[in-house]
């Protein structure tokens, strides 16, 4: 059984709790039970099964919102799958990723770009640009970045996939000033987070706002849905360490192929 190391069938009491890790590691507690479970999944055979979520709870001291967080980042990446009514097992070999067509789970209070995302999560992310060009800022595009009316912006509107299929239709606007050559740049491949760091403003921090909204015809054709489909729209604003606004952006997502997890304290 995994989860609970065995010797001679009897289950041994002596496992890697959240007390055995470093203070100094980074992350959240549902990430170093990931972290955790991931090493001990190493050469475990595929479909044996772990122990039960109340095991697991009381073994690392945490509530099963928690522990399901963990069993979650596990699932995307392939290495468990949930059998209902029996509990989680091992998953087959091979299985780098979620399948084809699965949605994509962002992870809770992480701060990542979306082929940063996929890649993390063993998908293969691809952009197609469908738009990009440098043109003054409206007053409200200029409010919300910090710019006066008119400054010159970047405007870049990609296609989004994932292992081939379309999966979100991503508009982002950059202050002119802040990637000067944004132009030039192949966006398809290059990336604007990546972009950003290159510059010394990589982002820190993000406002989020998440609104279920219909796919118009443009939306609808480019993410094979039917018009009037649902999507998740998650507009952002993107913030570097001196709290300065770098990005202001909307991702349209099939709701179909992604979810948004997050974590809430009191």
């Amino acid at each position: 059984m995994v989860g609970a190391r065995q010797h001679g069938g009897v289950e041994n009491d002596g496992n890697t709790t959240l007390e055995d890790v470093p203070s100094t590691s980074a992350g959240p507690r549902w990430e170093q039970i990931a972290a955790i479970l991931a090493d001990e999944l190493r050469g475990a055979e595929a479909g044996s099964r772990l122990q039960s979520e109340a095991a697991q709870c009381r073994r690392f001291a945490v509530s099963r919102m928690t522990l399901r967080q963990a069993l979650a980042d596990l699932q995307s990446r392939g290495l468990v799958e949930a059998r209902a009514g029996r509990g989680w097992f091992v998953a087959a070999p091979g299985r780098t990723g979620a399948p084809d067509g699965a949605p994509i789970a962002e992870p809770p209070g992480k701060l990542m770009s979306f082929s940063e995302m996929a890649r993390s999560k063993g998908h293969v992310p691809d952009s197609e640009v469908l738009a990009q060009e440098i043109r003054p800022a409206t007053f409200e595009e200029a409010e919300q970045l910090g710019l006066v009316p008119g400054a010159d912006l970047f405007s870049l509107r990609r296609l989004r996939r994932l292992n081939g299929l379309p999966v979100a239709v991503d508009h982002s606007l950059v202050p002119g000033d802040l990637l000067p050559l944004a132009l030039a740049a192949d966006f398809s491949t290059a990336s604007l987070h990546d972009a950003f760091r290159a510059a010394g403003a990589p982002p820190t921090s993000a406002d989020l706002e998440i609104e279920a909204i219909v796919a118009d015809t443009e939306h609808a054709t480019l993410l094979d849905v039917e018009e009037g489909s649902p999507l998740l729209a998650v507009r952002q604003l993107f913030l570097d360490a001196e709290r300065r606004p770098i990005e202001r952006g909307v991702i349209r997502y099939r709701a179909d192929r992604y979810r948004y997890r997050a974590t809430v304290r009191a």
